[in-house]
């Protein structure tokens, strides 16, 4: 077996173990009915109301910690987020298969 078909069959297992969800996500989840006592409320009434508790939520946990104020930072930092680290990994399996 070669490097080529090697990488030919671990691309399309990739690929197949991607699409096994594929039905499931396209048929969605059913659509929650409305409650007949409830009266609807406009996607920028839900928007606000859930900016609002954010905002309180927030509030709420700088008050039970006071000395997050006085944080300072260290200076610089290098952030690696998961998906830096996906493509890292894409790109090194790569490398390494060829």
């Amino acid at each position: 077996m070669t490097k080529q078909t090697l990488a030919r069959w671990l691309a399309a297992l990739g690929l197949e173990l991607a699409l096994v969800g594929a039905p499931a996500l396209a048929q969605g989840a059913p659509a929650p009915t409305p409650s007949p006592t409830a009266p609807a409320a406009s996607p920028a009434e839900r928007a606000s109301s859930d900016v609002h508790q954010r905002q309180l939520h927030y509030a709420q946990r700088e008050a039970a910690s006071p000395r997050a104020a006085d944080f300072k930072g260290n200076g610089a930092g290098i952030y690696i987020g998961g998906s830096t680290l996906a493509v890292v990994l894409v790109i090194v399996l790569i490398v390494v298969l060829l």
